[in-house]
């Protein structure tokens, strides 16, 4: 089916105008372009640190391509959303990922204090599951507990050494 020429002029008025391409330089472009696209990366990524690093990526990317772009200030305004996207995802994964502070390393004192605050039972438990390489059921018999016992003592009792070192 071939448009005619009157129906093009007929929905012309609607489409919206087609900017012509400016005729400046990269320098004019990025003193009329920066604000604008700093305070769209900003609106996308919502911060302003965030936002200055996305635009002057996209800056470097319009000038890398400079000589080839029809239109760098549309080309300029799609390299700031796709940066925003990106540092946006960038930032929701490291948000994810928990960060735990490494525990500093404990000298044979700090250990032999931190078990000598557990209870014997819980104490026993440790000691022969992780210096003695006993299994839950190894421990159950060699305490004379039951191994769902054992199992909870050692929860436990990690749990209170966990809190003891983190402090």
């Amino acid at each position: 089916m071939e448009i005619t020429d009157d129906e093009v002029e007929a929905v012309a008025p609607l489409l919206p105008a087609v900017p012509a391409v400016p005729d400046v330089g990269f320098e004019e472009l990025f003193v009329a372009e920066r604000v604008p696209m700093t305070r769209l990366a900003y609106l996308l990524v919502g911060s302003e640190a965030v936002a200055e690093e996305v635009v002057q990526d996209a800056f470097a990317q319009v000038y890398q391509r400079w000589g080839g772009l029809d239109r760098p200030g549309g080309y300029l305004r799609t390299c700031v959303v796709h940066g925003a996207r990106r540092a946006s995802r960038r930032r929701a994964r490291d948000l994810r990922v928990v960060h735990r502070p490494e525990p500093a390393a404990l000298g044979a004192r700090e250990l032999l204090d931190a078990l000598g605050r557990l209870r014997p039972s819980w104490r026993a438990v440790v000691v022969l599951r992780f210096y003695g390489g006993m299994t839950q059921d190894e421990i159950a018999t060699a305490l004379g507990m039951r191994p769902g016992t054992v199992k909870s003592a050692l929860h436990r009792a990690l749990g209170q050494l966990r809190e003891e070192i983190e402090r």
